[in-house]
């Protein structure tokens, strides 16, 4: 199968239609468990980044290590690359993916998003305090009446 008049060029014609972007997706990724070749995945994200479309690049970012747990993605003097050698595949996440295709959602959306979120990303909200906190700290707020607010902010809580 020649990728590029497949799935490449209809891709890049269909960033702006998230269903129709989720159904080339599809493709690549079958191309790419049949044929352990990645050269598709990333001429997809060189044509989101052409595009300066960063949405589409992340949601063929994190659906890709979502399908391909594992990989690995290095960035290189042309651009980067896609190593998938010590990946595992997950078929829940294939299934997910046939799933929302077969339902029509879009690539864009959160129903698809939510799907193919890593356990990083759903995991520790603490993280995300600690983030905030840091961010008011550095912006100049006193950590000493931060931690007051927050103690006043869970009495009235309580």
């Amino acid at each position: 199968m020649d990728i590029q008049t497949k799935i490449v060029t209809p891709f890049n014609r269909s960033l702006g239609n998230g269903a129709q972007m989720g159904v080339l997706f599809s493709l690549a990724i079958d191309h790419v468990i049949e044929n352990r070749d990645t050269t598709v995945i990333v001429k997809l994200i060189n044509a989101a980044k052409n595009k300066k479309d960063a949405q589409a690049e992340r949601a063929i970012r994190s659906t890709f290590a979502a399908v391909f747990e594992g990989s690995k993605v290095t960035k290189t003097k042309t651009g980067i690359a896609i190593k998938i050698k010590d990946a595992t595949l997950s078929n829940s996440a294939v299934n997910s993916l046939k799933e929302l295709i077969g339902e029509g959602v879009s690539m864009r959306g959160d129903k698809w998003s939510k799907a193919f979120k890593s356990d990083d990303e759903k995991g520790d909200n603490e993280l995300d305090y600690i983030k905030a906190a840091s961010n008011l700290i550095k912006r100049g707020y006193n950590p000493m009446t931060l931690l007051a607010a927050l103690q006043e902010a869970s009495k009235q809580a309580a």
